[in-house]
């Protein structure tokens, strides 16, 4: 009789949420204990529905293979994600894609984090297999700004809003400011360009230095580096000059400029994702910085390095990135590590020393 690598006096009340929430159901019907579990946590319908469908491939995959989910170790799931879906027709057979393997190492590393709290005596394969690089596949390597084009980017807004602050009508070229506070808020606070339709004027703390966005299921309190303060504070200054100061607090942070071009034509505040994409690349190319990595992402990139340059807990890149879980923030610090080896320079920074651009 093969001896189980758990113990089952570990499974606690205080993990268990149904009294089918246990180990043993897990190894013998992983795919029905996983539903139950899916339906306590809060995802949406249709990511839910994905996320099934996605957990049942592996199973089927680890019962092929004449494996329980107990016995599944780190070397497994990059084996997983190399195999072809059998389910799809020949012609449409190949391995999982770049962002399946990004999908499939998330959702796989919270299911076993919560098998370790009932009770699995195993390292984390999943996260294991991530911190290996399994779950990159073809992907390009994470993007970040070097120290050198990082303090370029934070001179120029410096620079630049100087020069803007001197025209004797800053309103004229509300537009610059605008996209100064945009930069600003992305590599000074870590923000999203998903999180910038929801930012509002109540969601910025200015006298705390701190951005806080709470919505369904997501939660997110980023700080404000100092550096990032004038171009977002000038940028508000500007905008209460534009709009009627006594709208409420919930109106849109940034707003698109419907003055000119297709732009005439839209019915919403709200700028458009393209548009905030050409609005960023427009101001890195001031910085000599331009092509793939001249990006929304590589500057929220570039906010963690700065944090964890600066010393940051794993708690800490959680809180203000807005991140799911703490794997999230070593995935990072893995990416970053190995930007720094690949770059015959260092980059020593820290958050005191950006305050002083």
């Amino acid at each position: 009789m093969q001896l189980s690598v758990y113990n089952s006096h570990m499974t606690t009340s205080a993990y268990r949420r149904n009294l089918f929430d246990t180990l043993d159901h897990w190894v013998s019907n992983p795919t029905g204990s996983f539903n139950l579990w899916l339906g306590e946590q809060q995802f949406k319908s249709t990511t839910a529905n994905v996320y099934r469908s996605m957990f049942a491939r592996f199973c089927q995959w680890l019962e092929d293979e004449g494996k329980a989910i107990d016995r599944c170790e780190s070397a497994d799931i990059p084996r997983f994600l190399n195999n072809p879906n059998s389910n799809l027709p020949t012609t449409r057979q190949k391995a999982q894609s770049s962002r399946q393997r990004q999908q499939y190492i998330r959702l796989l590393e919270r299911v076993f984090s919560h098998l370790s709290n009932l009770g699995l005596h195993l390292n984390n394969p999943a996260k294991l297999a991530s911190l290996q690089g399994a779950g990159r596949g073809k992907d390009k390597p994470t993007r970040f700004l070097n120290q050198e084009e990082r303090d370029r980017v934070i001179e120029y807004l410096k620079t630049r809003l100087s020069e803007l602050q001197a025209d004797a009508a800053p309103v004229d070229n509300w537009v610059e400011y605008r996209d100064l506070a945009l930069v600003a808020v992305l590599i000074g606070a870590g923000l999203k360009v998903a999180n910038l339709k929801y930012l509002t004027l109540n969601c910025i703390n200015m006298a705390e230095q701190y951005i806080e966005l709470s919505q369904a299921h997501y939660t997110h309190r980023g700080r404000i580096l100092p550096f990032a303060i004038q171009p977002l504070n000038s940028w508000l200054s500007i905008q209460r000059q534009l709009t009627d100061p006594t709208l409420p607090e919930d109106r849109p942070v940034f707003f698109a400029d419907h003055s000119k071009g297709y732009g005439r034509q839209a019915t919403t505040l709200q700028m458009h994702p393209s548009s905030i994409h050409r609005r960023i690349q427009k101001i890195l190319a001031h910085c000599d910085i331009s092509g793939e990595r001249a990006s929304p992402q590589t500057l929220r990139n570039t906010y963690a390095a700065i944090l964890i340059d600066a010393g940051a807990s794993d708690h800490e890149l959680v809180d203000f990135l807005g991140l799911q879980a703490s794997i999230s923030a070593q995935r990072l610090r893995v990416n970053y590590a190995s930007f720094k080896t690949a770059r015959e320079t260092p980059m020593i920074t820290s958050v005191s020393a950006a305050s002083q651009q």
